[in-house]
Protein backbone atom coordinates (compact mmCIF):
# COMPACT_ATOMS: atom_id res chain seq x y z
CA UNK A 1 0.00 0.00 0.00
CA UNK A 2 0.93 3.43 -1.09
CA UNK A 3 1.65 5.61 2.10
CA UNK A 4 0.14 9.80 1.38
CA UNK A 5 3.40 11.24 1.31
CA UNK A 6 4.75 9.34 -1.39
CA UNK A 7 3.21 11.40 -4.12
CA UNK A 8 3.46 14.16 -2.22
CA UNK A 9 6.04 15.25 -4.45
CA UNK A 10 4.87 13.34 -8.18
CA UNK A 11 3.40 16.51 -9.86
CA UNK A 12 6.73 18.38 -8.79
CA UNK A 13 8.88 15.98 -10.26
CA UNK A 14 6.38 15.74 -13.48
CA UNK A 15 6.81 19.14 -14.08
CA UNK A 16 10.55 19.74 -13.71
CA UNK A 17 10.97 16.29 -16.12
CA UNK A 18 8.64 18.68 -18.81
CA UNK A 19 11.07 21.70 -18.40
CA UNK A 20 14.11 19.67 -18.90
CA UNK A 21 12.51 17.78 -21.57
CA UNK A 22 11.69 21.57 -23.29
CA UNK A 23 14.79 22.91 -22.36
CA UNK A 24 17.26 19.43 -23.91
CA UNK A 25 14.66 20.08 -27.26
CA UNK A 26 15.22 23.56 -27.25
CA UNK A 27 19.22 23.21 -26.57
CA UNK A 28 19.16 20.44 -29.83
CA UNK A 29 17.23 22.92 -31.76
CA UNK A 30 19.37 25.91 -31.60
CA UNK A 31 22.95 23.52 -31.47
CA UNK A 32 21.71 22.44 -34.63
CA UNK A 33 20.66 25.89 -36.70
CA UNK A 34 23.89 27.52 -34.87
CA UNK A 35 26.10 24.41 -36.09
CA UNK A 36 24.28 24.70 -39.90
CA UNK A 37 24.93 28.66 -40.22
CA UNK A 38 28.77 28.84 -38.69
CA UNK A 39 29.68 26.07 -40.98
CA UNK A 40 32.28 27.95 -43.41
CA UNK A 41 32.91 26.64 -47.01
CA UNK A 42 36.42 25.66 -46.28
CA UNK A 43 35.82 22.88 -44.54
CA UNK A 44 32.58 21.61 -46.95
CA UNK A 45 33.63 18.42 -47.64
CA UNK A 46 34.74 15.53 -45.68
CA UNK A 47 36.41 12.25 -47.70
CA UNK A 48 34.12 13.76 -50.74
CA UNK A 49 31.15 14.49 -49.10
CA UNK A 50 29.39 17.42 -48.88
CA UNK A 51 29.64 17.64 -44.96
CA UNK A 52 26.02 19.18 -44.91
CA UNK A 53 24.76 15.63 -46.63
CA UNK A 54 26.05 14.18 -44.05
CA UNK A 55 24.49 16.53 -41.15
CA UNK A 56 20.95 15.91 -42.58
CA UNK A 57 21.46 12.09 -43.06
CA UNK A 58 21.91 11.87 -39.37
CA UNK A 59 18.98 14.19 -38.59
CA UNK A 60 16.85 11.87 -40.92
CA UNK A 61 18.22 8.73 -39.84
CA UNK A 62 17.49 9.80 -36.21
CA UNK A 63 13.70 10.94 -37.00
CA UNK A 64 13.34 7.87 -39.14
CA UNK A 65 14.43 5.61 -36.37
CA UNK A 66 12.56 7.05 -33.93
CA UNK A 67 8.93 7.29 -36.02
CA UNK A 68 9.74 3.40 -36.94
CA UNK A 69 10.43 2.32 -33.24
CA UNK A 70 7.38 4.32 -32.06
CA UNK A 71 5.39 2.56 -34.71
CA UNK A 72 6.62 -0.68 -34.36
CA UNK A 73 6.10 -0.13 -30.03
CA UNK A 74 4.23 -2.56 -27.76
CA UNK A 75 0.91 -1.27 -26.65
CA UNK A 76 -0.09 -4.27 -24.36
CA UNK A 77 -1.28 -2.87 -21.27
CA UNK A 78 1.07 -2.57 -17.90
CA UNK A 79 0.31 -2.87 -14.19
CA UNK A 80 2.63 -1.01 -12.16
CA UNK A 81 2.01 -0.73 -8.61
CA UNK A 82 -1.58 -2.23 -9.19
CA UNK A 83 -2.40 1.03 -11.35
CA UNK A 84 -3.25 -0.10 -15.21
CA UNK A 85 -1.64 1.61 -17.98
CA UNK A 86 -3.54 1.42 -21.27
CA UNK A 87 -3.17 4.69 -23.27
CA UNK A 88 -1.94 3.38 -26.29
CA UNK A 89 0.38 6.56 -27.48
CA UNK A 90 1.83 6.41 -24.72
CA UNK A 91 2.76 2.85 -24.45
CA UNK A 92 4.16 2.67 -28.08
CA UNK A 93 6.06 6.37 -27.73
CA UNK A 94 7.82 5.08 -24.28
CA UNK A 95 8.79 1.80 -26.01
CA UNK A 96 9.72 3.18 -29.13
CA UNK A 97 11.88 5.64 -27.19
CA UNK A 98 13.76 3.51 -25.49
CA UNK A 99 14.21 0.81 -28.55
CA UNK A 100 15.99 4.23 -30.32
CA UNK A 101 18.09 5.04 -27.78
CA UNK A 102 19.65 1.36 -26.93
CA UNK A 103 19.99 1.09 -30.93
CA UNK A 104 21.95 4.79 -30.91
CA UNK A 105 23.90 3.42 -27.90
CA UNK A 106 24.78 0.18 -29.76
CA UNK A 107 25.57 2.29 -33.24
CA UNK A 108 27.54 4.70 -31.07
CA UNK A 109 29.32 1.91 -29.20
CA UNK A 110 30.30 0.46 -33.10
CA UNK A 111 31.50 3.79 -34.02
CA UNK A 112 33.89 4.03 -30.98
CA UNK A 113 35.45 0.70 -31.27
CA UNK A 114 36.27 1.50 -35.43
CA UNK A 115 37.67 4.68 -34.41
CA UNK A 116 39.72 2.99 -31.09
CA UNK A 117 40.84 -0.15 -33.51
CA UNK A 118 42.59 1.82 -36.32
CA UNK A 119 41.09 0.09 -39.04
CA UNK A 120 40.24 3.38 -40.75
CA UNK A 121 44.21 4.12 -40.87
CA UNK A 122 44.45 0.89 -42.78
CA UNK A 123 41.88 1.69 -45.25
CA UNK A 124 43.84 4.76 -46.18
CA UNK A 125 47.13 3.43 -46.78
Amino acid sequence: MANIGDYLLAEVMLWLMYAALLAAIVAAIVSAVRSFRQRSESIAMSNRVPRQWIAWGIVGFTVLLLVITCLLGSSQPLIINGISYTDRFWLKTTDGLIASSLILIVIAACFVVYGISGMNRKIKR
